[in-house]
């Protein structure tokens, strides 16, 4: 039976078993993605509000018109290769909700690890003063926020639609984070020196920019693309914002795959020290951080 069309019975029905309905939408996912079961799973506890365990029992749902819509419609997105984040309108990161949607880049596991390295860092720092630049949806500067509530947490975006979902998100979790609409290049967007100035710029190449999959082609090129090496933001971001740093302050930044030869000769050519590296959960370099 056509693929589809064993999905649209089961949706045709009064009620359908949970378990059933994941392998149908698993089978329509199978050719896009390397996790139709995990993929699958999530949309039908979005749509139908249940647990993981509900759909591993089997648990029987009633099935009405805006359900079996709004499945059909996540399936079909998926199946056009948009992200699946955009789709469910929100995605986890350091274990809390974050809004996202088009325009703004999807927070991503790899960078939990700079979350986690920059409050290893001001572990000891009392009532710390912590920017980020280029914030996109502010899942770092909220999660910095709300892990050290002592802190005095700024964030810089100048994308006009991601703003908006940083705003939205350091609402919504009350993260209390001093959010501006301006250029991470201007020195004078936010005053003072910081303990810690944290960043995930677009570290992307010419080279990687031709190689994405059609879901990152989804998201603003403007928070991807670093020029043609893909490191004009180290560059520029280290040169403006290194002599901001209070002494022993930390500045840390994610990179792409192989940049961390670079970004360490850019960030010891500032006159930053105690250069550290850290590998994301696939083995690759993924964090640099350095002291003032």
């Amino acid at each position: 039976m056509e693929k589809t069309q064993a999905l649209k019975d089961l949706l045709s029905q009064d009620s359908v078993l949970l378990d059933r309905l994941e392998q149908a939408v698993q089978l329509e996912l199978r050719e896009i993605t390397d996790t139709p079961g995990f993929e699958a799973g999530l949309m039908l506890e979005t749509v139908f509000g249940v647990s993981r365990t509900d759909i591993l029992l089997g648990r029987t749902v009633s099935l009405d018109d805006g359900r079996r819509e709004q499945l059909l419609t996540l399936v079909q997105g998926r199946k056009e290769r948009r992200p699946l984040q955009y789709l469910l309108g929100s995605w986890e990161f350091y274990g809390r909700p974050f809004i996202v949607g088009e325009g703004v880049l999807i927070p991503r596991p790899d960078t939990e690890i700079l979350a986690e390295q920059v409050l290893a860092g001001l572990e000891h720092v009392k009532a710390p003063r912590v920017l980020e630049l280029c914030g996109g949806s502010g899942c770092l500067a909220v999660t910095v926020a709300l892990e050290r509530p002592d802190a005095e947490v700024w964030c810089v975006e100048k994308s006009e639609a991601a703003f908006s979902y940083l705003k939205r998100n350091n609402d919504a979790l009350g993260a209390g984070v001093h959010i501006l609409l301006g250029d991470a290049l201007d020195t004078g967007c936010v005053e003072g020196d910081f303990d810690c100035i944290l960043s995930n710029p677009p570290y992307l190449s010419d080279s990687d920019m031709r190689e994405l999959e059609p879901e990152v082609r989804c998201e603003p090129a403007m928070a991807l693309y670093g020029d043609a090496d893909g490191l004009f933001f180290y560059r520029e971001l280290t040169a403006r914002w290194a002599d901001r740093l209070r002494p022993g302050g930390l500045m840390a930044y994610e990179i792409g795959m192989g940049q961390q030869s670079q970004v360490a000769a850019i960030m010891q050519a500032a006159g930053l020290n105690t250069i550290c590296q850290t590998m994301d959960y696939g083995g690759i370099i993924r964090v640099l951080t350095a002291r003032a």
